[in-house]
C-alpha cells in the first residue's frame, strides 16, 4: 500500500510539472511563486549569503539586481557570483528511475526496503509541488512525510512495539514510534528554517524511515538474544546480519524444511523399527500393557511423521490433507472439526504455497487444543489457482489483538512460525478475537 501511495504521488508531481504554473527563477539560486513571495534558496546562491529566506517577498527587478524584503527590512541582492537552483525536472527523474527498484523490491518479498525507496522517491519529487500551486503546493509537498511517519507506525504495529499495547516489550523500543513525532517535528522545523520546505521534508522523512528500521533492527536483537542460553554479541550480530539480508528468510525456511524431512527420514528408518522390536519382545514377556503404550506412542511419531513429509499434501493437495490432519486429531483429541470448503474451486495453488498453509493450518490446530480449550474448531478452505484463503476458528476461550502481537514479536504459542510461514509466500496473517468466544487465525494469498 505505501508504495503504491508513492507511485501515485511521484506520478501526480510529473502531472504537476506539465500542467501547473511554476515558481519562476530570479538568476540568484531562488524561486518565487505567482504572489514573488520567496519559496526556496539555493543555500550555494549568492542569495542565501546575502540572508535571504523562504518567506521573503521579491519587491523589484533591476539589471544585474533583485530587491528582497521582509518587513521593512530590505536586501538588494546581484544576480551574478551565483549557482543556479536545479530544475525541478532534475529531482523528478531519479524518483522516476527509484520506483521501478522499489517495485522489484516488494515483489521480492522486501517490502519494508520497497517501501524506503518508495517514500525516497516522493520525497524527491516533492520539490516539483514545492514551486506549484503556492500554499497548496507547499501543503502538498509535505504529504511525504506523512507517509513515512506511517511506515514508522506500521512497523512499530506489526512487530508488537507499538505504544498503544499494553506491557509492551520494552519501555525504551515501545516509547520509540512516540519520540519520533516529537524529533521529526524539531528536525524539520530546523531544517525548513536553515534551508526551506524541501530541506524539512527531508529531515523529517529520513528521521522516521530510520527510526522504523531502528525498531527492526532492535527487535532483530531481542528476538536473536532470546533463548534458554545466554549469547555472546558478536553471535547476535552474526545473526542479526544474516536476517538482514535479502532472501535470508527463504534460506532459512529451506534450511528448516530439509532438517524436518532429515529428522522425519531418521524417526521413520530408526526410532519407529527399534519401538515395534521392542514392543515385540514385551509382548512375548506377557506385558501386553506395556506393549500396546508402545504401539500407542509408535503410530503418534508415526503420523508425527507423516504430517512432517507431507506426503499427501504433495500428491493430492491441500484440501486432503487437511482433512487427514483433521481425522487424526480428532481421534486424539476432545475437539470437533469441521472443514468449510465454500468457494474453494478444487485447483491447487503452487506447492510452496500450499505447504506455508497446511504448516499454519497444523500450528494453528495446535494451539487450539493446547491452549484455547475449545471443544469445537472449523477450517474454511477457499480460493483457486491464483487465491488461497485459509481460516481456522474455534470456540475457545480467546486471545486478544495485544496479547497476539506480543506473542508473535516474542516468538510464542507458534504465532510467530505461523507469521514466518505466510511471509514466505507474500501471504497475509491476521490473528484476531472472535465474537462471542475463541480465536480467528485467517491467511491469505494472492498469486
Amino acid at each position: 500500500m505505501l508504495p503504491l501511495c508513492c507511485l501515485l504521488f511521484v506520478v501526480s508531481a510529473a502531472v504537476a510539472l506539465v500542467a501547473a504554473p511554476g515558481a519562476a527563477s530570479t538568476g540568484s539560486g531562488v524561486a518565487v511563486d505567482e504572489h514573488e513571495r520567496v519559496v526556496s534558496v539555493d543555500p550555494s546562491s549568492i542569495a542565501w549569503a546575502y540572508g535571504v529566506r523562504p518567506g521573503w517577498q521579491r519587491s523589484a527587478m533591476q539589471p544585474g539586481v533583485t530587491l528582497y524584503n521582509l518587513g521593512t527590512d530590505f536586501r538588494p541582492v546581484p544576480d551574478d557570483q551565483q549557482s543556479s537552483q536545479p530544475a525541478p525536472i532534475l529531482a523528478l527523474v531519479p524518483s522516476l528511475l527509484a520506483l521501478p527498484l522499489a517495485g522489484l523490491l516488494s515483489v521480492a518479498r522486501q517490502r519494508r526496503a520497497g517501501s524506503t525507496v518508495a517514500i525516497g522517491a516522493a520525497v524527491l519529487s516533492s520539490v516539483v509541488w514545492s514551486t506549484r500551486l503556492g500554499v497548496v503546493g507547499e501543503a502538498i509537498a509535505i504529504l511525504p512525510v506523512a507517509v513515512a511517519a506511517l511506515f514508522a507506525w506500521q512497523t512499530a504495529d506489526g512487530l508488537g512495539m507499538n505504544p498503544r499495547l499494553p506491557r509492551p516489550i520494552s519501555m525504551r523500543t515501545a516509547a520509540a514510534p512516540a519520540a519520533l513525532v516529537v524529533v521529526s517535528g524539531a528536525v524539520f522545523a530546523m531544517a525548513a528554517l536553515a534551508g526551506g520546505l524541501m530541506a524539512g521534508v527531508a529531515a523529517a522523512a529520513i528521521v522516521y524511515v530510520g527510526g522504523a528500521w531502528f525498531i527492526v533492527l532492535r527487535w532483530r536483537v531481542r528476538v536473536a538474544s532470546a533463548g534458554p542460553e545466554p549469547r555472546t554479541r558478536p553471535a547476535v550480530a552474526r545473526t542479526v546480519a544474516f536476517e538482514m539480508l535479502p532472501f535470508s528468510d527463504r534460506v532459512r525456511r529451506r534450511g528448516a524444511e530439509a532438517e524436518r524431512d532429515r529428522l522425519a527420514s531418521d524417526l521413520h528408518a530408526e526410532v519407529l523399527p527399534a519401538i515395534a522390536s521392542t514392543a515385540a519382545e514385551l509382548e512375548q514377556r506377557g506385558a501386553t500393557h506395556e506393549a500396546e503404550r508402545l504401539r500407542s506412542l509408535a503410530a503418534s511419531v508415526r503420523d508425527l511423521v507423516s504430517a512432517r513429509r507431507l506426503p499427501m499434501l504433495e500428491d493430492r493437495g491441500l484440501l486432503a490433507a487437511a482433512e487427514w490432519l483433521a481425522e487424526s486429531l480428532q481421534e486424539r483429541a476432545s475437539l470437533t472439526i469441521e472443514i468449510d470448503l465454500r468457494g474453494y474451486t478444487g485447483a491447487r495453488q503452487p506447492q510452496r504455497v500450499e505447504r506455508a498453509a497446511y504448516r499454519v493450518l497444523q500450528l494453528a490446530l495446535d494451539n487450539v487444543i493446547r491452549h484455547s480449550q475449545a471443544a469445537n474448531a472449523s477450517v474454511a478452505i477457499a480460493g483457486d489457482s491464483r487465491s488461497l484463503e485459509l481460516v481456522v476458528a474455534d470456540d475457545g476461550r480467546g486471545i486478544d489483538r495485544s496479547d497476539a502481537a506480543r506473542a508473535m514479536s516474542a516468538g510464542r504459542l507458534g504465532l510467530a512460525d505461523m507469521r514466518n510461514e505466510a511471509e514466505s509466500v507474500g501471504a497475509s496473517l491476521e490473528i484476531a478475537p472472535r465474537s462471542p468466544r475463541g480465536t480467528v487465525v485467517s491467511m491469505r494469498w494472492h498469486g
